[in-house]
């Protein structure tokens, strides 16, 4: 039997876990707020054309709320929500190390957990290895830089899987605000990005619990290869209090049709070689930025240590590292190019591939002998192999560049 009373009652402790006034309700349902009022002083019963909106503004079934002594959980409830992936993702079969960069590897595990993946193993499970972190390494021009990206990196990358991202800044919102608006895009069967605006970790979240106070979800972080090689979603952490230090809140939503994977690849292919021509500081910081002034900023860097007769090689890492790993994606991005641009000729493209192989294989050399000189005279014979190995790269890149531009 309908009971107005308990149906009324559950309509508020509903409306008040979401966060949501009368006037707020009304407006999503097109009523008064006093048609809400009415019913939830048990005086009136929702119409039924009304029946499955309401449900859905209040994250509820039409069962549960006129039949409200069955429904289960209670309004005050904790319990924990989880959004499974869409698609059975395989065990990584890429490289761990290098994996430095969080947003690439970001991007690959939304891919994966929306199940956009096409290629797939011979059980069906979408293939998880280096061909998505290689790609959005290069749609986000990441790897054609120091230290260096595009801010609107993510919503670009999301662009090429059919995704958009919305951003919201924590300081605009009030706390149960910002907590809601990451719970409901949850919900709605969509992840949502946690973004700190301090050297911390990122996180791609895609359940939560304490009514969102606890995010569920894995974690990212720029230099960490370990966290950025995770695509297991059968191993979420817990993320308390996620939004005490007011991050950036991307939520992800469904966007307009992907380009074809062939002009996205031909456009990254043409933005990146702007940016590797560039001769001239874009930034105070000499080894931030990207192209070939970079070559020779950091020559006149390790010059300087080696003039002052320093111990310690400063501008050694983390730039030889980025170096090295940026190198090694342009390589690996340009044999994918071969493979997936539509009339490209090969034979240019194979040419620089081998240039930049080249310039990885003498940094994995030197990184290989890597280890922290102990006196000054140590430090500065192991600059001039480093000076010797920059100019060596920097012959070798332009001589890449030349052949990229013959066919772009």
């Amino acid at each position: 039997m309908l009971d107005s009373v308990k149906t009324g009652r559950k309509i508020t402790d509903l409306r008040k876990s979401r966060g949501l006034t009368q006037e707020e309700l009304a407006g999503r349902l097109n009523i008064s707020p006093q048609a809400v009022s009415k019913w939830e002083n048990g005086r009136a019963m929702p119409e039924l054309s009304l029946l499955v909106e309401l449900a859905e503004a209040l994250g509820s079934t039409i069962d549960a709320i006129i039949f409200p002594e069955a429904a289960c959980p209670a309004a005050n409830a904790n319990f924990e929500q989880i959004l499974l992936p869409y698609a059975p993702i395989a065990d990584f079969s890429g490289r761990t190390w290098p994996r430095s960069m969080a947003y690439p590897a970001l991007l690959q595990a939304v891919k994966l957990f929306m199940g956009l993946e096409e290629h797939r193993d011979s059980m069906g499970r979408q293939i998880n290895d280096d061909t998505e972190y290689v790609l959005q390494s290069a749609f986000t021009s990441i790897c054609f830089g120091y230290s260096w990206g595009a801010e609107d990196a993510l919503e670009s990358g999301l662009s090429t899987l059919g995704l958009r991202g919305e951003v919201h800044r924590g300081g605009d919102y009030g706390e149960e605000d910002f907590i809601r608006l990451a719970v409901e895009n949850i919900l709605s069967g969509y992840p949502v990005l946690i973004l700190p605006r301090e050297y911390s970790d990122m996180i791609l979240a895609t359940g939560f619990s304490h009514r969102g106070k606890v995010m569920k979800g894995l974690s990212f972080l720029d230099g960490d290869d370990e966290k950025n090689s995770v695509m297991s979603f059968g191993q979420l952490k817990s993320f308390s209090e996620w939004y005490v230090k007011k991050p950036d809140l991307l939520l992800i939503k469904p966007g307009t049709k992907p380009v074809s994977l062939s002009e996205k690849c031909r456009e990254a292919l043409k933005n990146g070689l702007a940016l590797l021509q560039n001769e001239r500081s874009v930034s105070g910081e000499p080894l931030v930025g990207y192209g070939l002034v970079i070559y020779d900023n950091w020559r006149r860097e390790l010059q300087k240590e080696s003039n002052q007769d320093m111990a310690a090689i400063e501008c050694l890492s983390p730039h030889i590292f980025i170096h090295y790993e940026g190198k090694l994606r342009i390589k690996q991005f340009l044999e994918l190019c071969m493979r997936l641009i539509d009339g490209l000729d090969s034979r240019p493209i194979t040419a620089a591939v081998s240039k930049y192989e080249e310039i990885a294989g003498m940094c994995e050399k030197f990184l290989g002998d890597l280890k922290a000189p102990e006196t000054a005279g140590e430090a500065k014979e192991k600059r001039k192999v480093l000076m010797a190995i920059l100019q060596r790269s920097k012959e070798l890149e332009i001589d890449a560049l030349r052949e990229i531009s013959s066919v772009i």
